[in-house]
């Protein structure tokens, strides 16, 4: 069946949505954009992700236009164990969403390309997954260099550039009116030094990121405040380092040289301040995909062997562990008859919060909460076990839930 470009994408999305839905949960819409050049790996690396040829990878500049969108599922191993000692009938993780966005290109920040498009959509989400191309193949375009001989350290400052620029006119075109509101507003006024430092890098060259150093109170709250948020550069950032099958296991020269360039950037911008980092991660976007591909498990073992890499290790799951740390979260888990189930909350979530992840009236129905640790049970063999030993603690709304709690919410007419 021949379809036009409206109706393939159309068709795509409706695939997406099927695909989507089992994983749709309650929970935090935390997002992670998959961005950078044209014909780095993106979709790829998101057909991966999903484990579905669902994202079109062609290969021509722009292929993506309308942003892919999947939530996907965080391993968490103790899941499954806690599953097995307490007789669950089902796992379901924990998930953060995937945006696969169209390719940017140097001249993005004055609409070169679908610029102005592609870095909104950037904006709306949590933390970037920066894929640059750290592998050589002349059958692969390259929007603006030599596909055999590539340099992925300016690649990605190609990029950085961008969004530094982009920024720039978003904070500069913002902070005459937040000036004025800083007069009547407290939280405002609190915030002003940490933005007129982040427009001062900004105005350098410098990414947002490195005007917050010496803000942490501020960074952590870049996620919701009214102009960070905006701000692509003052966001979390995954660089991620595509390279062929062949080096998934090691890495390569282009790769070790990003991940040094990345590391020095990191340090000198950050200065240990505990303000958003970025981080380099190895991955093969096209053994990635392929393993995903495969429907047996013990396939896929096999196959990622070949490539010299032992234990099923792949590097999607070391991604979302990374994206999920950066995004501040810690996960409680919830286990019955019918499932084991980890619930994501802001890393000091205090209970009756960490309820509204469940339910969004739990918040305000919340009575108490039974806590359990998690060792506790896997050594005594279940949650009855532990109670009649004792070792279940009865908590209130103030108590600060910590990863890896075992928890069951009473609530007003009911418990869950």
């Amino acid at each position: 069946m021949l379809l036009f470009p409206a109706a393939r994408h159309e068709v795509g999305r409706q695939a997406l949505r099927r695909l989507a839905a089992p994983l749709q949960v309650r929970a935090l819409n935390k997002a992670c954009g998959l961005v950078g050049y044209p014909n780095v790996g993106k979709s790829t690396l998101f057909n991966a992700f999903v484990g579905s040829s669902v994202a079109s990878a062609e290969n021509f500049p722009f292929c993506t236009i309308e942003p892919n969108v999947v939530k996907i599922g965080v391993p968490d191993p103790r899941l499954e164990a806690l599953a097995k000692t307490c007789g669950a009938g089902k796992l379901v993780p924990g998930s953060v969403e995937i945006r696969d966005i169209a390719g940017l290109i140097k001249g993005a920040s004055t609409g070169a390309g679908m610029g102005n498009a592609f870095l909104s959509q950037i904006r709306g989400v949590q933390v970037v997954l920066h894929v640059v191309r750290c592998f050589s193949d002349a059958s692969i375009v390259h929007v603006d260099a030599d596909p055999v001989n590539i340099d992925p350290v300016k690649e990605y400052e190609s990029i950085l550039e961008e969004l530094t620029i982009a920024d720039l006119e978003v904070a500069a075109r913002r902070l005459p009116a937040l000036r004025n509101k800083a007069k009547s507003n407290g939280t405002v006024e609190k915030m002003l030094p940490a933005y007129e430092a982040v427009l001062k890098a900004l105005e350098a060259g410098r990414p947002a990121r490195a005007g917050l150093a010496e803000f942490p109170e501020a960074a952590a709250a870049a996620t919701s405040d009214e102009l960070l948020a905006q701000l692509i550069t003052a966001k979390p950032c995954v660089v991620l380092a595509n390279v062929g099958p062949e080096d998934a296991a090691k890495g390569n020269a282009y790769a070790a040289a990003l991940a040094a360039h990345i590391e020095q950037a990191e340090a000198s911008s950050s200065a240990g301040a505990g303000v958003a980092a970025r981080r380099c991660v190895v991955v093969s976007a096209t053994l990635e995909a392929e393993v995903a591909a495969l429907d047996d498990e013990e396939f896929q073992k096999e196959y990622l062997e070949s490539y010299n890499i032992t234990g099923g290790d792949r590097a999607l799951p070391r991604v979302l562990k990374e994206s999920q740390a950066l995004l501040g979260l810690v996960s409680y888990l919830t286990v019955g008859v019918e499932e084991a189930r980890a619930w994501f909350v802001p890393k000091g979530s205090r209970c009756a919060e960490a309820a509204g992840a469940i339910h969004g009236d739990f918040v305000k129905k919340f009575e108490q909460a039974d806590v359990w640790n998690y060792d506790d049970i896997l050594r005594l063999g279940g949650k009855a076990a532990c109670r009649k030993a004792g070792l279940v603690k009865q908590k209130g709304k103030d108590y600060e839930v910590q990863d890896g709690d075992v928890i069951e919410f009473r609530i007003k007419g009911g418990r869950t």
